[in-house]
């Protein structure tokens, strides 16, 4: 019997319409984000060679006309030897462009250490009035870099343009981990899940006579969602992974990726003390860890509230909302929440690959939203969510729930 009803409800939702056209709208995004918007992205590690020549005329000018003034020394306005810095920069910018022309970037991450470490990292997105920190995220951005361009050296990989500006399969995978946009995940896992006992209502009749426990058939639909689920984000996983190595190169599992410390050393994020590095595979093993937890917490979730609402378009509105409730409340700020630190919130965790890196901590300058208290507090969520589905399932059960009372 078991196994007939997981058939039968494998057949139902992998025929649904409904999943067929949002499947086919990812896979439309996957392509057109690899084939129109990352080739054409620009990332803090982006080199404009063209950009660069035209700063260095511009400061051969310069120079030229501080020899013909004899302004060559120390400039006590300004307090430093500009002239020196600017014959220092000049050096390095055409000895970047020399190595861009011959794609030495072996020689070009070395150089472009140098220049990061004389000019700084300038970024759109720290400078905009939005990060109420600038200076301290300009500094973290620049930590990360130098870890990650270390990690480069330190591993011998072949280096290519790809691998620096972050668009390699693997690198890009990673970034959208890192992103808000991961959340998409367990969007999916709300879509495909949301009727799973909703659509049974059409044919109740039939279904009440099923001689199988209620909270059986609950648990054995939540299986097939779960699988299904499992199954087309791996296929979605192929498929990127596939078409950016065929674009831009695979990558490497031997990638740097800076991670903060959750111990404080007293500037927490100021400095390269507070940093250390992942391999690219352990950061991985480590994110996708989290996703087991999450797709069987949020499929338990809409069993629970299509119990409560019957209606498959409510569930996916509230299951919806729950996901995305950080954004109503988070700040760089904020680090408690009705009393409660915001770590021992469920939702703190959802993008999970900040956790790993400990990019969550460093946004509201905690050290408690570790890796570790991320997968207890999604257990125990997880735990009370079981908890409460079988105390529901009790109460409204097959017959209350086909027939509506």
């Amino acid at each position: 019997m078991n196994k007939s009803i997981i058939i039968h409800e494998f057949k139902t939702i992998s025929k649904s319409k409904k999943n067929i056209l949002f499947i086919i709208s990812l896979i439309v995004l996957i392509f057109s984000y690899s084939f129109l918007v990352l080739p054409t992205k620009k990332t803090p590690d982006s080199f404009n060679h063209q950009e660069v020549k035209q700063e260095i005329e511009d400061i051969a000018a310069i120079q030229k006309g501080r020899e013909s003034r004899g302004a060559t020394g120390f400039h006590n306005m300004a307090g430093r030897a500009i002239y020196a810095e600017a014959e220092y920069s000049y050096k390095i910018k055409s000895k970047l462009v020399s190595a861009f022309e011959d794609q030495d970037f072996i020689r070009f991450s070395h150089l472009r250490m140098k220049d990061f470490a004389f000019h700084g990292i300038t970024s759109d997105e720290l400078i905009i009035s939005k990060s109420p920190f600038p200076g301290k995220d300009t500094i973290h951005l620049y930590n990360q870099t130098i870890l990650r361009y270390q990690g480069y050296l330190e591993e011998k990989l072949p280096i290519t343009y790809k691998i620096i500006e972050q668009k390699t399969a693997l690198q890009t995978i990673q970034n959208f981990l890192l992103s808000s946009s991961v959340l998409a995940i367990l969007f999916c896992a709300i879509y495909f899940s949301s009727d799973m006992l909703a659509k049974d209502r059409q044919n109740r009749t039939i279904l009440q006579g099923i001689p199988i426990s209620w909270y059986r058939l609950i648990n054995l639909k939540t299986f097939v969602s779960f699988t299904y689920t499992t199954v087309i984000l791996a296929g979605l996983l192929l498929i990127s992974v596939t078409v950016l190595t065929i674009l831009n190169g695979f990558g490497s599992f031997d990638i740097h990726v800076p991670i903060i410390l959750t111990e404080k050393t007293g500037s927490f994020g100021s400095s390269l003390n507070d940093y250390n590095t992942l391999s690219m595979a352990k950061f991985l093993i480590m994110a996708f860890s989290f996703l087991p937890i999450l797709i069987h917490l949020f499929i338990r979730l809409n069993a629970v509230l299509s119990l409560l609402f019957k209606n498959a378009w409510l569930v996916l509105m509230i299951s919806t909302a729950i996901l995305f409730s950080e954004r109503i409340y988070f700040s760089r700020t904020l680090r408690d929440l009705f009393g409660i630190k915001i770590s021992n919130f469920p939702q703190t965790y959802f993008e999970f690959g900040k956790i790993v890196t400990g990019e969550k901590n460093y946004l509201v300058n905690l050290e408690t939203i570790t890796y570790g208290k991320g997968i207890l507090v999604l257990m125990i969520t997880l735990l009370i969510l079981e908890i409460v589905l079988y105390a529901v399932s009790r109460i409204i059960n097959k017959r209350r729930f086909y027939q509506g009372i």
